[in-house]
């Protein structure tokens, strides 16, 4: 699996914030964060995301080594 620089991934949360859903994220938390929207989800949200966005890839990746490129 390659790993892009806007990838999501979990971060330290550098300053307190809050989740879509509500929750609060405290400093130093753990927080799934999405560099091109600047969105940090709290860990209960983060576990759900991050599981969406390795299946994604995962289909991606299957997906892309099923093609054959004819010259």
């Amino acid at each position: 699996m390659t790993h892009y620089k806007d990838d999501p991934r979990w971060i330290k949360a550098r300053f307190n914030s809050a989740c879509p859903c509500g929750n609060i994220i405290r400093k130093c938390e753990d927080a799934f964060y999405y560099p091109r929207t600047k969105t940090a989800l709290c860990k209960k949200c983060g576990d759900a995301a991050e599981l969406d966005f390795n299946l994604a890839v995962q289909d991606e990746d299957f997906y892309n080594s099923q093609i054959h490129y004819h010259k």
